[in-house]
């Protein structure tokens, strides 16, 4: 019985691992490289504008349906575009702060696994 049952684990541990390598591992390598490099920041800083643009647009909609609900005419806001255009760099600002954080912390490997963590040192 015993035979069998380490023969089976064996078996789905083996197929679990042809699995990942097939599945998961180019992904994961695919998406470590593109951290690595710079370039998830990038795509990321290139779809804040238009994010943006029409988060800022429906919510300046919402309000001016709000406003006319009650008869009121929002008035034009001369700060709102420097507003919007704080928002907007603020935002490219944090998307590139952390992406220099991501690209630091998989250099130092600090986002490896506790396990790992603790075979690096001749450990466990």
């Amino acid at each position: 019985m015993m035979g069998i049952a380490a023969d089976t684990y064996a078996n789905l541990t083996r197929q679990m691992y042809d699995d990942w390598e097939q599945r998961f591992y180019p992904k994961q390598k695919e998406l470590l490289e593109k951290a690595s490099t710079g370039q998830l920041a990038s795509e990321q800083l290139s779809r804040v504008d238009g994010n943006m643009q029409n988060s800022l647009r429906a919510a300046t909609q919402s309000n001016t349906n709000k406003m006319a609900r009650f008869g009121v005419t929002p008035q034009l806001d001369s700060n709102s575009d420097a507003r919007q255009a704080l928002g907007i760099a603020g935002t490219k600002n944090a998307i590139r702060a952390h992406g220099e954080e991501q690209s630091m912390s998989i250099l130092s490997g600090a986002n490896m696994g506790l396990r790992q963590k603790m075979n690096v040192g001749g450990g466990m």
